[in-house]
């Protein structure tokens, strides 16, 4: 730190200061490197309550630092070329963007005490065909939170048409407000496939969303759960994570998958390229995947656990046992977020939906 500080005030002088204390919170501690991993990873997603236990039970430290975004994680780990970082957890399309530019160094296998508990369904995807640089540590699927007591009387056909078809929608629904998201759920539902789409058919998309803003009572990401527990919307776009934590303090609620297929997010465990702490990293890293660690992220959280040896454990409801028991038939229906159209179209697209009239 001292030689950092000499550096940055003596040679690189006032704008490198400015920049020095922008990767600050990055750095690790060099007097205590062995002892020390950094994390940079999502806000809700590692317990704090496991990490303080495995630093009691290890002396090492954990210092953590958090992204808002994938596009965040990208753009730091490019600056820094993952100085710094010991341990990320990037989502599926950012590991093939960070290996890409040679950024994540080969896992180790052979380091790994849970790897064949590991649901194969989470294996070999696009992103990572081998899984050389990453481990899936949870997942979670896109769907519908559903306020079992407004379908009580009433046809229920768990559909995109649930969100989308004008014809059979009398009620409100909360939408997700990522535009990413949102076109990827329009495409599938117009063309029955996630693959990138022509002029015509981003027309359509477009078409599509305005027309269902006379029925979005908000357009949320993380608050969406809120409209269901309060009975202002009996249907509502969300992540299994959040709508599961509702089930468990609003029985009314329930989550459903749309019949036609739907979308799978896997967030992985990844070591970047730069780090001088593997060892330490591998014994966070199996300290993670113990048995009461999958049982307490599960508990506090919501995301679906990657291994398979801790369901029986799980205060999980039966549907959701069926999602992490699914065939590689059921998975094959699984498919993952992808820009359907260029950055420039989403962004021209969602600004006429976001500002177009009911």
């Amino acid at each position: 730190m001292r030689k950092y500080i000499f550096r940055t005030s003596v040679i690189l002088g006032w704008t490198s200061v400015i920049m020095g204390a922008l990767y600050l919170p990055k750095l690790p501690v060099i007097s205590s490197e062995s002892k020390t991993i950094n994390i940079f990873a999502w806000g809700d997603i590692l317990d704090p309550e496991i990490i303080s236990k495995f630093e009691k039970e290890t002396g090492i430290k954990v210092r953590m630092s958090y992204y808002a975004s994938n596009e965040e994680l990208i753009v730091k780990m490019k600056a820094t070329r993952g100085e710094g970082y010991d341990l990320i957890i990037p989502s599926d399309y950012a590991v093939n963007m960070l290996i890409q530019d040679n950024l994540l160094k080969p896992i180790k296998k052979d380091k790994l005490a849970f790897w064949n508990e590991i649901n194969t369904n989470l294996l070999g995807h696009n992103f990572d065909p081998t899984n050389k640089f990453s481990i899936p540590l949870e997942w979670e699927l896109f769907g519908f939170g559903i306020d079992k007591r407004y379908f009580a009387d009433k046809k229920f056909d768990p559909s995109w048409k649930l969100i989308f078809d004008k014809n059979s929608i009398d009620y409100k629904i909360s939408m997700t407000n990522d535009p990413i998201e949102a076109m990827s759920f329009a495409s599938f539902y117009l063309n029955g496939n996630p693959n990138p789409v022509n002029k015509a058919q981003s027309e359509d998309i477009k078409n599509l969303l305005i027309d269902q803003k006379n029925w979005v009572e908000a357009y949320a990401n993380f608050r969406g759960d809120y409209f269901l527990a309060t009975g202002n919307c009996p249907v509502v776009v969300a992540s299994s994570s959040y709508i599961w934590k509702t089930m468990r303090q609003f029985p009314f609620v329930s989550f459903v998958t749309p019949k036609e297929g739907t979308f799978i997010a896997i967030e992985n465990i990844a070591i970047p390229a730069a780090t001088k702490n593997e060892d330490t990293t591998y014994q966070f890293i199996n300290y993670l995947f113990r048995h009461e660690s999958v049982v307490s992220q599960f508990q506090k959280y919501g995301f679906f656990p990657s291994t398979l040896h801790s369901i029986k454990d799980l205060e999980i409801d039966p549907a959701a046992e069926k999602f992490i028991q699914a065939t590689g038939e059921q998975f094959d229906k699984y498919h993952f977020i992808e820009e359907v159209m260029s950055q420039q179209m989403i962004h021209e697209i969602w600004v006429d939906v976001k500002s177009s009239s009911y």
